[in-house]
């Protein structure tokens, strides 16, 4: 009898690619606050910091210790989405942030990990149900549930990111198209029921989201900032610390949620490419990880993960050269936060804890 051999192996692609991510992303914030009122690079570096440590130590817990967690994580999820209602600190008019000394923490942003695991543990502890109705409406109350929370925030882009996430996981687990396309269709009705129910400030930039030089100054401002910003780079770029946009303080929120328009500034065309390229090895990992995985859990878990990153990827994008609302979406790994970084180092921990252990 052969002696048994615990083999863990590392994804080499998914770590180069979060690597590559981090250090650009640490310039890009550099080079968007250096020389403004704070130089948030330092504390930038404490989060990627933080949240390697947290990846390194999620990679080696076993996959099967997540499923079994998964319902304290998510209850203990939205107990935190519960506390920052009450005792919350209010930021860009969202009460989103649990407040700690000078640091805070953004619980919708945890709150993505904990509802792909239980969704993940709900799909594979219920396999042989995907085919019931009952099953599937009785799974979405696990969704409302942190969604509503979420929304009361109001915080509306992140609540965005939860829907495609859990229909993708269900879409790979084999649940029944008809219940699928159903859901597809309400979703879709759901989204415009609420329309009027936003705002009259979100609506004005809705209709400005493919016009907004129309209100230059107001609703359209941070749009047209960031197309002038990434056309101005160019092919090549302005060069790194050159972008005016930046420098002279047109360009708002410059290191959190508009930091694709520093490096289309200052990088040009081909930083643009060289991130998009990152990403998209990034995506296609975690797919790749998910066609290995041993069990359900595993495969549904690494498709939401698949999913967040790519949801993030488009709508930030999308809405820095204007094709897409301004609704507040960081840039995975590049954008400024603490609560966003630590949130998908340990999205990147939880693939490499599926992938390490496909061949033992």
């Amino acid at each position: 009898m052969k002696p048994f051999r615990f083999r863990y192996q590392i994804c080499y692609p998914l770590w180069i690619a979060t690597i590559c991510l981090l250090v650009i992303g640490l310039l890009a914030v550099y080079s968007a606050s250096i020389g403004y009122y704070k130089n948030y690079m330092p504390r930038q570096l404490m989060w990627v910091g933080m949240g390697l440590a947290l990846a390194f130590f999620a990679s080696w817990v076993h996959s099967r210790e997540y499923r079994n967690l998964a319902a304290p994580i998510f209850i203990l999820s939205v107990l935190s989405l519960i506390a920052v209602l009450i005792f919350g600190t209010e930021r860009n008019n969202a009460k989103s942030w649990l407040g700690f000394g000078g640091l805070g923490i953004q619980p919708s942003e945890l709150a993505k990990i904990a509802v792909i695991l239980i969704f993940g543990r709900f799909l594979a502890d219920f396999e042989e149900h995907r085919y019931d109705w009952k099953y599937y409406l009785v799974s979405f109350v696990l969704l409302i549930i942190p969604l509503f929370l979420i929304i009361l925030q109001p915080d509306l882009g992140t609540a965005i990111i939860f829907i495609p996430v859990v229909f993708a996981m269900f879409f790979v687990s084999g649940t029944n198209k008809s219940i699928m396309a159903t859901t597809f269709f309400g979703g879709i009705a759901g989204v415009l029921a609420i329309i009027p129910f936003l705002g009259p400030w979100r609506l004005k930039r809705i209709k400005l989201a493919w016009t907004p030089e129309n209100d230059p100054f107001k609703f359209g401002y941070q749009a047209v900032q960031s197309k002038i910003a990434i056309g101005s780079g160019s092919i090549s770029g302005r060069g790194f610390l050159e972008g005016l946009q930046s420098k002279l303080n047109f360009l708002p929120e410059r290191h959190t949620d508009f930091v694709f328009s520093v490096i289309g500034e200052e990088w040009g065309y081909f930083g643009c490419m060289a991130a998009l390229f990152l990403y998209m090895i990034l995506i296609l990992t975690a797919i790749y990880i998910a066609s290995r995985a041993k069990d359900v859990f595993g495969e549904v878990v690494a498709v939401g993960i698949a999913v967040m990153f790519a949801t993030h990827f488009f709508l930030n994008i999308g809405m820095t050269i204007g094709l897409l609302p301004v609704i507040g979406i960081p840039l995975p790994m590049i954008s400024y936060g603490g609560s966003a970084m630590i949130t998908s180092l340990l999205a990147v921990g939880l693939l490499q804890s599926i992938y390490g252990r496909c061949n033992a």
